[in-house]
């Protein structure tokens, strides 16, 4: 099998975190282009935040993704999930690095894990098959909540 695992963001990764959020810019509540001194205040800051947490997919030795999941007000929140390289779309590869990042989320503080996306992003889908159910329904986003027994029981 194919070694995936995260790492945390590090100096190295921040123009793909850069290139991959100003590709897929229009599916994000931020929707300017991201500089490079932009994305460097946003790590020097990341650094100063202990339980907001920005991962690197690693397929091998090569980056294929990132996510981020934060503890906000006692709630895990997720964000920033993008397939950085589409060559790697449709082989599960990005559930299974979500589902050790929520694990890992969940093993240092067990609580609420949810997320915001816009409606138009096709990541809606894709976190219903992983797991969240759509608990509010806004003008231009959904707020979704994880259910970690969803898959068990069906409802997805």
């Amino acid at each position: 099998a194919p070694n995936l695992w995260l790492h945390t963001a590090n100096e190295t990764d921040l123009s793909n975190l850069r290139e991959w959020k100003n590709k897929h810019r229009h599916f994000f509540f931020f929707k300017d282009e991201v500089t490079p001194d932009q994305q460097a205040a946003w790590f020097l800051s990341y650094q100063g935040r202990p339980k907001d947490f920005m991962f690197m997919v690693k397929l091998e030795e090569e980056a294929i993704g990132c996510m981020g999941i934060r503890l906000k007000d006692n709630i895990w929140d997720v964000y920033n999930v993008i397939l950085g390289l589409s060559q790697f779309q449709g082989r599960g590869l990005m559930g299974k690095a979500f589902e050790a990042m929520l694990g890992y989320a969940m093993s240092r503080h067990p609580t609420q894990i949810t997320l915001k996306v816009l409606k138009q992003n096709p990541a809606v889908a894709w976190y219903q098959k992983n797991g969240f159910l759509i608990t509010s329904e806004e003008e231009d986003h959904y707020s979704m909540s994880y259910l970690s027994d969803n898959k068990e029981q069906g409802l997805i």
